[in-house]
Protein backbone atom coordinates (compact mmCIF):
# COMPACT_ATOMS: atom_id res chain seq x y z
CA UNK A 1 0.00 0.00 0.00
CA UNK A 2 1.49 3.05 -1.17
CA UNK A 3 1.31 6.53 1.20
CA UNK A 4 -0.43 9.75 -0.11
CA UNK A 5 0.68 13.20 0.63
CA UNK A 6 -1.20 16.07 0.53
CA UNK A 7 -0.65 18.97 -2.01
CA UNK A 8 -0.33 22.03 -0.33
CA UNK A 9 -2.91 23.66 -2.73
CA UNK A 10 -5.73 21.48 -1.82
CA UNK A 11 -8.92 23.23 -0.73
CA UNK A 12 -10.16 20.44 1.53
CA UNK A 13 -8.73 18.81 4.74
CA UNK A 14 -5.11 19.29 5.92
CA UNK A 15 -2.39 16.87 6.53
CA UNK A 16 -2.25 16.02 10.25
CA UNK A 17 0.68 13.74 12.21
CA UNK A 18 -0.57 11.98 15.38
CA UNK A 19 -4.19 12.77 15.84
CA UNK A 20 -6.07 12.20 18.87
CA UNK A 21 -9.61 11.10 18.56
CA UNK A 22 -12.35 14.29 18.38
CA UNK A 23 -9.41 16.06 16.69
CA UNK A 24 -10.92 17.09 14.08
CA UNK A 25 -13.84 18.45 15.47
CA UNK A 26 -12.65 20.53 18.37
CA UNK A 27 -15.02 20.87 21.58
CA UNK A 28 -14.70 24.11 21.23
CA UNK A 29 -15.04 24.68 17.63
CA UNK A 30 -18.28 22.08 17.80
CA UNK A 31 -20.18 24.16 20.80
CA UNK A 32 -19.47 27.57 18.22
CA UNK A 33 -21.15 25.52 15.24
CA UNK A 34 -24.14 24.52 17.64
CA UNK A 35 -24.88 28.28 19.10
CA UNK A 36 -24.08 29.89 15.55
CA UNK A 37 -27.35 28.02 14.74
CA UNK A 38 -29.15 28.20 18.07
CA UNK A 39 -27.58 30.40 20.60
CA UNK A 40 -29.77 29.52 23.72
CA UNK A 41 -28.26 25.55 22.59
CA UNK A 42 -26.33 23.16 25.09
CA UNK A 43 -24.85 20.22 24.02
CA UNK A 44 -24.69 17.42 25.86
CA UNK A 45 -21.45 15.52 26.89
CA UNK A 46 -22.41 12.51 25.38
CA UNK A 47 -24.11 13.82 22.17
CA UNK A 48 -20.86 16.11 21.75
CA UNK A 49 -18.93 12.70 21.75
CA UNK A 50 -20.86 11.07 19.39
CA UNK A 51 -20.67 14.48 17.35
CA UNK A 52 -16.74 14.41 16.95
CA UNK A 53 -16.42 10.92 16.92
CA UNK A 54 -19.09 10.98 13.41
CA UNK A 55 -17.01 13.99 12.12
CA UNK A 56 -13.55 11.91 13.23
CA UNK A 57 -15.11 8.53 11.30
CA UNK A 58 -16.26 10.51 8.12
CA UNK A 59 -13.46 12.51 7.79
CA UNK A 60 -10.91 9.25 7.98
CA UNK A 61 -12.88 7.72 5.99
CA UNK A 62 -13.39 10.11 2.78
CA UNK A 63 -9.20 10.48 3.37
CA UNK A 64 -8.87 6.82 2.92
CA UNK A 65 -10.92 6.41 0.22
CA UNK A 66 -8.98 9.65 -1.54
CA UNK A 67 -5.52 8.31 -1.18
CA UNK A 68 -7.02 4.56 -2.21
CA UNK A 69 -8.47 6.67 -5.57
CA UNK A 70 -5.26 8.55 -5.50
CA UNK A 71 -3.37 5.25 -5.72
CA UNK A 72 -5.14 3.66 -7.95
CA UNK A 73 -4.84 6.60 -10.53
CA UNK A 74 -0.46 5.84 -9.86
CA UNK A 75 -0.05 8.94 -8.08
CA UNK A 76 1.66 9.16 -4.19
CA UNK A 77 0.19 12.91 -4.12
CA UNK A 78 -4.14 13.12 -2.86
CA UNK A 79 -5.43 15.70 -4.99
CA UNK A 80 -8.61 17.90 -4.72
CA UNK A 81 -10.16 15.47 -7.30
CA UNK A 82 -9.55 12.49 -5.43
CA UNK A 83 -11.63 14.02 -2.26
CA UNK A 84 -14.00 15.39 -4.60
CA UNK A 85 -14.83 11.53 -5.74
CA UNK A 86 -14.11 10.11 -2.93
CA UNK A 87 -17.59 12.57 -1.32
CA UNK A 88 -19.51 12.16 -4.16
CA UNK A 89 -18.92 7.92 -4.12
CA UNK A 90 -19.43 7.91 -0.61
CA UNK A 91 -21.93 10.23 0.42
CA UNK A 92 -23.23 11.75 -2.76
CA UNK A 93 -21.65 15.32 -1.84
CA UNK A 94 -20.81 17.34 -4.36
CA UNK A 95 -18.82 20.82 -3.60
CA UNK A 96 -19.33 24.12 -5.80
CA UNK A 97 -16.20 25.33 -6.99
CA UNK A 98 -13.98 22.10 -5.88
CA UNK A 99 -12.96 19.80 -8.58
CA UNK A 100 -15.82 21.54 -11.30
CA UNK A 101 -12.97 22.15 -13.99
CA UNK A 102 -11.65 18.45 -14.29
CA UNK A 103 -13.41 16.63 -16.60
CA UNK A 104 -12.65 13.08 -15.04
CA UNK A 105 -15.49 14.11 -12.55
CA UNK A 106 -18.94 12.58 -13.42
CA UNK A 107 -21.56 12.24 -11.55
CA UNK A 108 -21.16 8.66 -9.86
CA UNK A 109 -24.03 6.97 -8.41
CA UNK A 110 -24.00 6.33 -4.74
CA UNK A 111 -23.40 2.92 -3.72
CA UNK A 112 -25.33 1.24 -0.74
CA UNK A 113 -23.50 1.91 2.03
CA UNK A 114 -23.21 -0.77 4.79
CA UNK A 115 -23.04 0.83 8.27
CA UNK A 116 -20.59 -0.45 11.05
CA UNK A 117 -21.59 -1.71 14.27
CA UNK A 118 -19.80 1.67 15.78
CA UNK A 119 -21.76 3.71 13.66
CA UNK A 120 -25.10 2.20 13.97
CA UNK A 121 -24.36 2.63 17.72
CA UNK A 122 -23.91 5.82 17.60
CA UNK A 123 -26.79 6.89 15.51
CA UNK A 124 -29.06 5.10 18.43
CA UNK A 125 -26.95 7.81 20.66
CA UNK A 126 -28.02 10.63 18.69
CA UNK A 127 -31.81 9.23 18.02
CA UNK A 128 -31.52 8.38 21.99
CA UNK A 129 -30.44 11.67 22.85
CA UNK A 130 -32.51 13.83 20.25
CA UNK A 131 -35.95 11.94 21.97
CA UNK A 132 -35.21 13.84 25.14
CA UNK A 133 -35.14 16.83 23.83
Amino acid sequence: SRHCTLLPSSRIGSSRVGMERADYLPPERLRELATAIDPAIRLEPDAEQVLQDVADDFVENVAAFACQLASHRGSRTLETQDVQLALEKLWDIRLPGIGESSAELRLIQRRPQAHSDAYKQRMQLVRKSQSKV
